[in-house]
């Protein structure tokens, strides 16, 4: 490395967009946030206007843009990682055409069962490293080929969040592999469009992205893009790729043996795999890894931090302060209940499980609650059933890829003292806790410095990159042999729930009443 060069890294999540000034060896000097919502229409639909994305880049990229004007820094790059698995439908000017189709929406279920019929759930699987279910691509694809057939005549392109800000920002239409993994579209042994899945989608390769490996410059900063962030125009823009795979990256998860638990909105749990690897009964994800030509393994859990903000809003709205104090009361309270939670269970499926389960239809509960149940014993319960949730994953991880040496954890709500505890007691061994908290940001820096040039290795750039120390939280055994009885309680819950269908009858119910 010859001299320190200035990137900016752009993680497009799902509550909020976050820009971020780094130098080559790691230091970051400014960060500039801006935050929108979700549209969740009731009882399965979930949209987002892209217009917000393309609002909160300009915002966020015009704050770096000034600082870095104002320090006299000259910005080399800018590196994209984002959300995954929605769908924007766009015409032939880029215009879009509907909302997104989110990746939490589950409308597609009635075209998964009809994608089962024809292809199977462990065909799609072998081919895709995707379980089946409405969380993928594919069937939300088809689902406005069914319901929106004038709409879909109309699209030119059907992309997804980071293609349309790399869109807005670069005027191409571009992916990367590790987005396109989880489109159910791609083949996951070669890296390409499944021809047999572009018919089933009703598509051809034009209607998609053209598809890039991650970490590629894939296009540079437009002039009336430059003009209005105080850029330069022709700056390079690289497609980093998924924001869970550039979190691996960005707490070290970059050989075989390492894993990492990621918790925002949801919980994503990932292995480093260097070989595609599968589980017979399609519980695990196969993706592209944001080191190109590698894999990952991967379990996603769909809802963990969004119901402790929840639960902060529902139970502790009393409290006239900022969201922190609310958070910090939450935390006091629950730390007071031992853990166990005074028999209170948690079961976090508020909208549909994911891994290792896969049950669309189910929904959130607390059990074994009593008029002695109290509101920290609730708290920490909520944080005890999330950690429970990643816990049941990284055994099945565990299985699949080999002995896991390290986890990593890493999220806002990993702040927790308390909330890291309980995920070392719960997952059975040490986790170390990363004292910079944007893990996406990071990733997606240390792979943009080697698509740069500026080091010649994932292994180069994380060594003079990520520097920062770590706290290691050990399991209290004690407290081990309670979460292992509660995670087997836990387990036996669902599974009775799933074996009467209480969920699909307690919908259909629902939906009785609104005919």
């Amino acid at each position: 490395m010859n001299k320190v060069t200035y990137i900016i890294t752009l993680d497009i999540g799902t509550s909020g967009m976050l820009a971020s000034l780094y130098n080559s060896v790691g230091e970051c000097f400014c960060t500039s946030e801006q935050e929108y919502s979700t549209e969740f229409i009731y009882p399965s639909k979930v949209e987002q206007d892209p217009a917000t994305w393309a609002h909160a880049a300009y915002a966020v990229l015009k704050k770096i843009g000034e600082y870095a004007q104002s320090h006299q820094i000259k910005i080399e790059a800018i590196a994209i990682t984002s959300q995954r698995a929605s769908l924007i439908a766009v015409d032939e000017t880029g215009a879009v055409l509907r909302k997104a189709l989110m990746w939490q929406d589950k409308r597609a279920i009635e075209q998964c069962n009809k994608l089962e019929k024809t292809y199977t759930t462990k065909g799609l699987y072998a081919k895709t490293g995707l379980r089946l279910s409405p969380y993928a691509v594919l069937p939300r694809i088809l689902w406005m080929w069914e319901q929106e057939r004038s709409l879909f005549d109309r699209a030119k392109k059907f992309i997804g969040v980071q293609d349309y800000v790399f869109y807005v920002l670069s005027g191409e239409m571009k992916t990367d592999w590790t987005q396109a993994a989880r489109t159910m579209l791609m083949d996951i042994q070669t890296f390409d469009w499944d021809e047999d899945l572009l018919k089933a989608a009703h598509v051809t390769r034009e209607k998609l992205c053209e598809l890039v490996a991650p970490g590629t410059v894939a296009g540079y900063l437009q002039t009336n893009v430059a003009q209005h962030t105080n850029l330069l125009q022709g700056t390079p823009i690289l497609l980093c790729g998924g924001d869970q795979q550039n979190a691996a990256v960005g707490l070290n998860v970059v050989r075989e043996g390492l894993a990492e638990a990621n918790t925002g909105t949801g919980s994503f749990v990932i292995a480093h795999t260097d070989r595609p690897v599968f589980d017979e009964e399609a519980r695990i994800l196969c993706s592209a890894s944001a080191i190109a030509g590698k894999w990952v393994a991967e379990a996603s859990v769909f809802n963990s931090g969004s119901i402790y903000r929840w639960f902060g809003k529902q139970f502790y709205h009393n409290i006239e302060a900022s969201s922190d104090s609310i958070y910090e009361k939450m935390t006091q309270e629950a730390a007071k209940a031992p853990a166990g939670a005074n028999g209170v269970l948690m079961l976090p499926h508020f909208e549909g499980s994911g891994a290792p389960y896969w049950e669309p239809e189910a929904k959130g509960l607390f059990f074994n609650l009593s008029l002695g149940s109290t509101r920290g014993d609730m708290a920490r319960a909520v944080l005890e059933g999330i950690a429970l949730e990643i816990a049941d994953n990284l055994m099945l991880l565990e299985q699949k890829t080999g002995v896991l040496e390290q986890i990593s954890i890493a999220g806002g709500m990993t702040k927790s003292d308390l909330f890291a505890q309980i995920q070392a007691d719960a997952f059975g061994v040490p986790v170390s806790r990363y004292e910079n908290e944007e893990a996406t940001s990071r990733g997606a820096l240390i792979i943009a410095a080697v698509g740069l040039g500026i080091y010649d290795t994932i292994e180069e750039s994380l060594k003079n990159i990520l520097k920062t120390d770590t706290r290691r939280f050990w399991p209290d055994k004690n407290n081990q042999r309670i979460y292992k009885i509660l995670l087997e309680r836990k387990q036996k819950l669902f599974y009775a729930l799933k074996k009467e269908r209480i969920y699909p009858l307690f919908m259909e119910s629902l939906m009785l009443q609104f005919k």
